[in-house]
């Protein structure tokens, strides 16, 4: 006999209305949607739950695809879902054994990157999440452009689950109320960011991706409603699965300070770099050692990250860079589009005051080549300025004798560097390549990047300026990043011509 359906609510009528206009608007440029089914033991509930599933959300839904925890489980159901004139098919997915939790999530975002879905929305197939809210969880994501949202409730959340919620909210810098909730929308992108692979098996995989999504800089959008159903506790109880989540957040916050180093939390969040105001970082330290109305070259300029406060000194500025130039590059003012691990060609002359090469000798193979094609279009009395990270900074040293040496997506061990330096390493390489190294600098930590700080936090300053003073006493062990301002020792007369030349661009 099946169980009794929960009582159909109602949905906010102004998303309604807003996902059905915003369908028509798009038509056939309508991001694809699969609405994926879990906890589907009862057909016939299931059935009902379908059934129960707003017309306005059905027309954006491309798929329906029941995942089963059982393969033996006996569930069959139509192979469409008719609704008004369309015909949605409804698929049902047998994993190869018995799956816990987090393991149909797993497949269910596998199928979705597989099948090309825009949005894979995941939800209880009996009953216990109300289909009719499904357009209060899309609203947010095609009309607002969220990636991550989460249906949740108002009232009925244990005074457990409100103290975990609470004490997360406080460690991670979050303001979710309900963290147990698994109605959710996630977008492909966000999946693709994110490896939910690693995530536990139980119902920590729902709060694992929200630490994930945080550290990705992503906050989940939250849709509370009113409506008081029930979220089964979790093997072991309420009170278990709240210690453990919350323990999650600790776990999360230790591997942020870098005291250990987890593999669900190294997350790619794009190539997209941020300006470090700390005093003490590369960024700022490189920008105050250049003089106002000089030539600058940028090589490795990536998204243009120095331009705007070297053009605040009055400082031309020309970048160089493997990407196509975007609207950032119309900052300067002249980009040119190469590959650094080429001969670098540029129809320019030695006229540039100072190259800086920040953070690029280390993501280069051919960086003797690279330091070499500096000496053609620096003045003879210019400068060099250069920096890469410290691979014999204190932690990492701490790290290998604890048998560790992990790459991930930022930081000294990023996946792209291709080669590390010392203090000493770096200096031999710069002074090989034919200069002469006229003044060092160190950077502190980037505590601002390791606390999600803006740098303005008192405490934040308090301790950079500490633990820099700590870098310029003993650079080799304290040091995150060195710099180096260096001057031509040998000079490179071949003529710089316009032969084997790419795409250019002088904005106007």
């Amino acid at each position: 006999m099946s169980s009794k359906p929960e009582p159909r609510v109602h949905p906010d009528h102004e998303h309604v209305e807003g996902i059905a206009r915003r369908r028509k608007e798009l038509g056939d440029d309508s991001p694809r949607i699969g609405l994926f089914l879990f906890e589907c033991q009862d057909a016939e509930l299931l059935r009902q739950t379908l059934e129960r599933v707003p017309d306005a959300a059905i027309d954006w839904i491309e798929e329906i695809v029941v995942v089963l925890a059982d393969p033996e489980a006996d569930v069959q159901l139509e192979p469409v879902e008719q609704r008004g004139g369309r015909e949605v098919p409804v698929r049902i997915h047998r994993p190869p054994r018995a799956s816990g939790y987090g393991a149909t999530r797993r497949e269910a975002f596998e199928y979705a990157l597989r099948r090309g879905f825009d949005h894979a929305v995941v939800m209880r197939g009996d009953g216990l999440h109300p289909p009719e809210r499904l357009p209060d969880l899309l609203y947010p994501a095609l009309l607002e452009g969220h990636p991550l949202v989460v249906l949740s409730r108002i009232t009925g959340l244990s005074p457990v689950h409100r103290t975990a919620a609470a004490f997360q909210g406080r460690l991670l810098g979050t303001r979710l109320h309900d963290y147990l909730s698994g109605f959710r929308l996630y977008s492909a992108d966000l999946l693709r960011c994110v490896p939910f692979q690693l995530d536990a098996e139980e119902r920590g995989f729902d709060v694992e991706i929200l630490i994930q999504c945080r550290a990705l800089g992503i906050s989940a959008h939250e849709a509370r409603v009113p409506e008081l159903w029930r979220e089964p506790d979790p093997p072991g109880g309420a009170l278990a699965h709240a210690l453990r989540a919350c323990w999650m957040a600790v776990e999360y916050r230790l591997h942020q300070l870098h005291v250990t180093r987890d593999g669900r939390y190294m997350v790619d969040p794009g190539t997209h770099y941020t300006f470090k105001q700390s005093p003490s970082g590369s960024h700022v330290q490189i920008v105050e050692a250049i003089q106002p109305g000089s030539e600058v070259l940028d090589l490795g300029c990536s998204q243009g990250l120095l331009t705007r406060p070297l053009r605040a000194k009055g400082v031309r500025v020309t970048g160089v860079d493997i990407c196509p130039p975007e609207r950032w590059a119309e900052e300067m003012d002249a980009y040119f589009e190469r590959d650094l691990e080429m001969p670098l060609e540029l129809p320019v002359a030695r006229k540039f005051d100072y190259v800086i090469v920040a953070d690029v000798i280390e993501h280069v193979r051919e960086r003797a080549q690279l330091l070499r094609s500096v000496r053609r279009y620096l003045k003879e009395d210019g400068r060099m300025l250069i920096s890469t990270p410290n691979i014999a900074l204190w932690f990492y040293r701490l790290s290998l004798l604890a048998g560790r040496f992990e790459y991930g997506p930022r930081g000294v061990l990023d996946y792209t560097h291709v080669h590390l330096y010392t203090k000493a390493s770096f200096r031999r390489e710069v002074e090989r390549a034919g200069f002469r190294v006229l003044r060092e600098r160190v950077t502190s930590l980037p505590f601002e990047v390791v606390f999600r700080s803006t740098g303005r936090s008192r405490f934040i300053r308090a301790i950079t300026a500490t633990y820099h003073a700590a870098a310029r006493l003993w650079p080799q062990m304290f040091a995150y990043q060195n710099i180096l301002e260096a001057e031509i020792t040998t000079l490179d007369d071949e003529a710089t011509s316009d032969r084997g030349l790419t795409r250019s661009r002088k904005p106007s």
